[in-house]
């Protein structure tokens, strides 16, 4: 139960789908964030952008009397903010969830993770901190996903697979149960990974293939 209201870092269609879930969950959305300063002021649906996280009279009240979700697209900044809101603000961004996903029993669903809506977690899965699962993704029995990872719409992480850390899993793609995507690994949009896929590695196809 999320008892303060919250900021969202990120006013961009990212932001804009985590104000929607947090609504429907009846939270109140204090604000948006957003480092384009020319978006300062104006208002999204009912919410305003009330100005960049490096505005301390906004950025000081997360923690005391605000939650935050971080909500931007790229994951290089993503992380930066998010290091710098736990640091400096002693708080963790918290776990947003649309009503219609279905979460089972996990062994773990850390703090700052995203479940948009249809998607399916299923029992004894693991998600690591900051994992974004889009809409209609599964995690399926006993899957592993890795902190940081992004988990296209409609993607399929089959039983016992693993993702590693701050791997991509494109749109509709399919990693079959038990294999494993490397930390930082790329699976493009529809693709079926029926092997292992290394560290760093890009892959696309189906049967998923390394592409330069």
């Amino acid at each position: 139960m999320i008892s303060l209201p919250v900021i969202i870092i990120g006013a961009n269609a990212f932001g804009i789908e985590v104000a929607d879930i947090l609504q429907k969950s009846k939270v109140i959305v204090y604000g948006f964030l957003d480092e384009d300063p020319k978006k300062k002021d104006q208002m999204i649906g009912e919410i305003p952008v009330l100005g960049s996280p490096e505005d301390a009279d906004y950025w000081n009240l997360i923690g005391p009397k605000c939650h935050a979700f971080v909500a931007i697209e790229n994951p290089k900044a993503r992380k930066s903010i998010i290091e710098n809101l736990i640091e400096d603000r002693k708080t963790a961004p918290i776990n947003v969830i649309h009503p219609s996903a279905i979460v089972a029993e996990t062994e773990c669903l850390s703090y700052g993770v995203f479940v948009g809506p249809a998607c399916i977690i299923q029992p004894k899965s693991r998600l690591d901190e900051h994992v974004i699962l889009r809409a209609g993704a599964i995690v399926e029995t006993a899957a592993q996903i890795g902190a940081y990872a992004q988990i296209g719409a409609g993607a399929l992480i089959g039983k016992e697979a693993q993702i590693e850390n701050n791997a991509f899993i494109g749109d509709r793609a399919c990693v079959v149960a038990g294999f494993k995507i490397g930390k930082g690994a790329s699976v493009g949009a529809g693709s079926v990974c029926i092997e292992n896929v290394t560290a760093s590695q890009r892959v696309f196809g189906n049967p998923a293939k390394a592409i330069s």
